[in-house]
């Protein structure tokens, strides 16, 4: 869903998405508007929107690698971005038409333009944080905590300390922005109501999915997406043997200024995030929302295995020795095996959220139906219609009202099927997109004198035909 809502806001003119984005989506603005000009050049295709997700989590873990051979050797660097390319979430994150891995990305080259700055405290490196805060900051509000967490940093590091004035000096760039998108987003709050209040919940979804897993916890409790057999068991296993290692290496070198960097980066989101929720009474934590600390446990778990340099001695860190670098090659080789599940998951049809079936749906209609066929979009199906318009083409969108972009919004206005009725009698065949379980526009044709002659069910979502008893199309089923 989340992203035909992107297809939906960048298909449209500049001033119709700058009017979209005063009533909704305004956090997710900078995203739109650089991907709008990314689909002038390549398109809406899955592929072509898809591809600057993936390119930010290749930049990322490069930068990763860069901050790991500075802070502790490059086969330190080279195995946390390892851990970090084969989480489930960071797989998800590159494949997603949403802004997380850019923000990621932007998030992570902060925090090399951080470590550059303690190694040589020279103003191009505090121009670049600045810089890439900023961008952060557009891309995700939430990455403004990257700027807290650094702080604490900052005040933990001894080197650090002597830079705190450009260090302040860069804080408008994160913090002008985000001061922004929170005044225009207090009036959108609507947008998060979905999301599931603080409760015992958290602790598995901090635990279990915010880094190795692509779920959430829905309002019921339910895990969306659901997962592939044997995904639940690989998920806990991931699990333990990841925070193990960040455990184990952050005792390890908890005097070591990757502990000072790593730590505060991992708690002080989580903390700023849950403890926000509960003071404010309102829902502001969801996993995906805080991908860019992804990064942090596979710095402190590489240290598990891997020899970092000594604080203290200001020296190159020592090459790794063998027997290290096959426990850091056993550990990636064991991660790659437990994540596989989530892998291949994430990359079957129905891999990121099954109510919201887009593609059969699409699928379906353009091979069963016919020009001239009217078809009624109910829920959320209108989406699927907005990312794969070719195959609707040539149809009666009997129950659109205005479209998205007419009136402002993501989704289009949509009508009941039951208050469609002049648009349906016309018609001697209606398809109806529903979802699975739901009677009321089956009710509505029959009452009209339509009956159903084909159905097709998708996992989420039920399309049926019907044609008007007696017509000649009409095939008993």
């Amino acid at each position: 869903m989340d992203e035909a809502a992107t297809v939906s806001a960048i298909d449209r003119s500049l001033p119709d998405l700058i009017r979209m984005l005063g009533i909704i989506d305004a956090v997710h603005g900078f995203y739109y508007l650089l991907l709008r000009g990314w689909a002038t050049l390549f398109g809406v295709s899955e592929v072509a929107l898809r591809l600057p997700s993936l390119l930010a989590v290749g930049v990322a873990a490069g930068l990763v690698v860069a901050i790991g051979r500075r802070i502790g050797g490059l086969a330190y660097g080279l195995t946390a971005a390892t851990l970090l390319v084969l989480l489930p979430r960071t797989q998800y994150v590159a494949t997603d038409a949403r802004s997380y891995a850019l923000a990621l990305a932007a998030s992570v080259a902060a925090t090399y333009f951080l470590v550059r700055a303690r190694e040589l405290p020279r103003r191009r490196f505090w121009v670049g944080y600045a810089a890439a805060g900023l961008l952060a900051t557009l891309l995700s509000f939430y990455t403004v905590l990257v700027l807290v967490a650094h702080a604490v940093t900052v005040c933990l590091d001894r080197r650090l300390r002597r830079s705190w004035r450009p260090f302040l000096a860069a804080s408008p760039a994160w913090l002008v922005p985000a001061a922004c998108l929170a005044a225009i987003g207090a009036g959108q709050q609507f947008q998060i109501a979905w999301i599931r209040p603080i409760d015992s919940g958290v602790v598995a979804e901090v635990a279990l999915l915010q880094f190795f897993s692509d779920a959430y916890l829905m309002l019921d409790g339910a895990i969306s997406p659901l997962p592939t057999p044997g995904e639940n068991l690989t998920t806990v296993g991931l699990a333990v043997i990841l925070w193990g290692m960040a455990l184990v290496g952050a005792i390890r070198l908890r005097r070591h200024f990757a502990v000072k960097l790593a730590v505060p980066l991992l708690v002080v989101p989580l903390l700023c995030v849950i403890g926000g929720s509960l003071i404010l009474g309102s829902p502001y934590y969801l996993p995906r929302y805080l991908t860019f600390i992804l990064p942090t446990v596979p710095l402190l778990a590489a240290a598990a295995v891997l020899r970092a340099g000594e604080p203290a001695s200001g020296r190159r860190p020592a090459m790794a020795s063998s027997r290290e670098r096959r426990a850091a090659a056993g550990v990636l080789v064991a991660v790659a095996l437990l994540a596989l599940p989530s892998y291949l998951g994430q990359r079957t049809e129905y891999g990121r959220s099954p109510q919201d079936d887009f593609r059969f749906v699409a699928d379906t209609i353009r091979d069963e139906a016919e020009a001239g066929d009217a078809i009624a979009l109910t829920g959320d199906a209108g989406l699927g219609r907005i990312a794969y318009q070719d195959s609707f083409a040539g149809l009666d969108d009997i129950t659109i009202g205005k479209t998205a972009d007419e009136w402002g919004r993501i989704y289009d206005q949509r009508f009941d099927v039951d208050s469609v009725e002049d648009r349906i009698l016309p018609h001697d065949v209606v398809w109806v997109v529903y979802p699975r379980g739901e009677r009321a526009p089956e009710r509505t044709l029959r009452s009209l004198g339509y009956g159903a002659d084909a159905r097709f069910d998708g996992t989420g979502t039920s399309v049926v035909r019907f044609t008007r008893e007696g017509s000649a199309g009409y095939s008993p089923p």
